[in-house]
């Protein structure tokens, strides 16, 4: 039996075999070397498109990184304009609370002042009312005293003032200031009964002289309008003192200077006899208020 299996063995068999495996290797050989160029241009082709996308990535790379720096310049930028805007707001909160403090300030101030205004207010009304029956007393005292006499009596119960004028006016003559003889007896009948007033009620009596409004020409004193119209209400304070002695204690002189505006006139025109209505003196019987408010308070203190 053994020996049957021996004869069934072919002794051609590992050449058939050998001669398989070189003709397949040979066979792959030549199927490789016809394929070959082929699988070479295409894999050169694919290394190509590989570098080209290397290449594109590489820009998109750069790309990205470009943008990604400029994305941070901008954050940066960003955050410093928030920094600065936070620093403004800082900046307006703490202004807005020092406006809050001197908003509180003026409102207590206001507040201090509205009641110092009407403090002053009721003061000036007070100061208005002082006095204010005695000036009427005394227009009624003088209307009494001076009716018949050439002088007009004109009442300022506002500044509690009563104004005596000449009937006619008292002039004087161009660059002048003696009195008519006229006048000199008005003013020495006056006297007496302003001095005899004057005991009876608290006034001054303001003296305002006035002058035309022709320049002077001479150098010598008087030197302007001011001092002559000055000179005039001195010459009437004196004769008052003169008719009556100690009424120059309540005496107060005026120099106002120029009355009146200077007007072409016509040749037949006289300028001493026209500019005379600006030549003149007037009295002001004024109220002495202060001298009210003090004898009010000593009379309160005592």
């Amino acid at each position: 039996m053994f020996r049957r299996h021996e004869d069934t063995d072919n002794p051609a068999w590992p050449g058939l075999v050998d001669i398989f495996a070189f003709t397949l290797a040979f066979l792959l050989i030549i199927w490789f070397a016809n394929n070959l160029p082929q699988k070479v241009e295409n894999l050169e082709k694919e290394t190509q498109n590989l570098s080209a996308r290397i290449t594109s990535l590489s820009d998109e790379k750069q790309q990205l990184r470009n943008l990604n720096l400029s994305l941070r310049h901008r954050l940066a930028l960003a955050e410093q304009q928030n920094q600065n805007l936070t620093d403004q707001v800082r900046g307006l909160e703490s202004s807005l609370r020092d406006l809050d403090s001197q908003r509180a300030v003026l409102k207590q101030t206001t507040v201090g002042l509205s009641a110092e205004i009407q403090r002053l207010n009721a003061e000036n009304v007070s100061l208005r009312d002082i006095g204010r029956r005695d000036w009427q007393e005394l227009l009624q005292l003088l209307q009494k005293r001076l009716a018949g006499m050439p002088v007009e009596i004109i009442p300022n119960e506002q500044d509690k003032e009563i104004e005596i004028r000449g009937k006619p006016r008292m002039t004087f003559e161009t660059l002048q200031y003696e009195l008519s003889e006229g006048d000199s007896q008005r003013l020495a009948r006056l006297a007496p009964i302003l001095l005899d007033l004057r005991r009876q009620k608290p006034f001054f009596i303001t003296i305002n002289g006035t002058a035309d409004p022709r320049e002077l020409r001479d150098a010598a004193p008087p030197r302007n309008n001011t001092e002559l119209s000055a000179l005039r209400a001195a010459t009437v304070a004196a004769m008052l003192e003169n008719a009556s002695p100690g009424l120059g204690r309540y005496l107060r002189v005026m120099g106002l200077g120029v009355k009146g505006q200077k007007k072409s006139l016509a040749p037949e025109d006289d300028p001493d006899r026209f500019y005379q209505q600006y030549r003149t003196v007037s009295l002001v019987l004024k109220i002495d208020v202060a001298a009210l408010m003090q004898k009010d308070n000593s009379t309160r203190t005592n």
